[in-house]
């Protein structure tokens, strides 16, 4: 018999590996284009420079403290169920991951700038950015696991 884990790997390897590409790419961004520009504005995904002071879709423009409240609520019970999700399998592990490192990367962006950086651009969709990718990603996942946990106690 194999013990657990004491920490979870993919949790860990994921927000790491999110926070890094969504620095990377809000830097590269900033650096090359002046808010409002767009890149390659003829393809179906191009990116387009903005800063979104609301939260998505750019609701609530005014209350980035509420924002930075959910984002540390999200942080504060991750790291409390931390040694848990070792127990968890590896893909619910890595949306937890998702989820982690991008509630941080944007709360950094909200403390550090007072925005968001925000550059994803696709039809009919608002703009995003990485850190809201991984998001939305790993709230799919979990919210996956909560269903099936459900069925399996039913």
């Amino acid at each position: 018999m194999t013990r657990p884990r004491r920490w979870p790997l993919w949790t860990g390897a994921a927000a790491v590996a999110l926070f890094a590409l969504d620095r990377i790419t809000k830097f590269w961004v900033t650096n090359a284009l002046s808010p409002g520009q767009e890149l390659w504005p003829s393809w179906p995904v191009h990116i387009l420079y903005t800063e979104n002071s609301g939260a998505a879709f750019s609701i609530l423009p005014e209350a980035d403290w509420l924002f930075l409240a959910v984002a540390l609520g999200v942080v504060l019970a991750i790291v409390w169920k931390w040694r848990m999700l070792a127990l968890q399998p590896a893909w619910v592990q890595l949306g937890v991951g998702l989820l982690l490192g991008g509630a941080i990367a944007n709360a950094l962006d909200r403390v550090s700038q007072g925005f968001v950086v925000d550059f994803i651009q696709i039809p009919h969709w608002p703009v995003f950015n990485v850190a809201d990718s991984g998001i939305t990603i790993g709230v799919v996942l979990l919210v996956v696991r909560i269903t099936l946990a459900g069925r399996a106690s039913a």
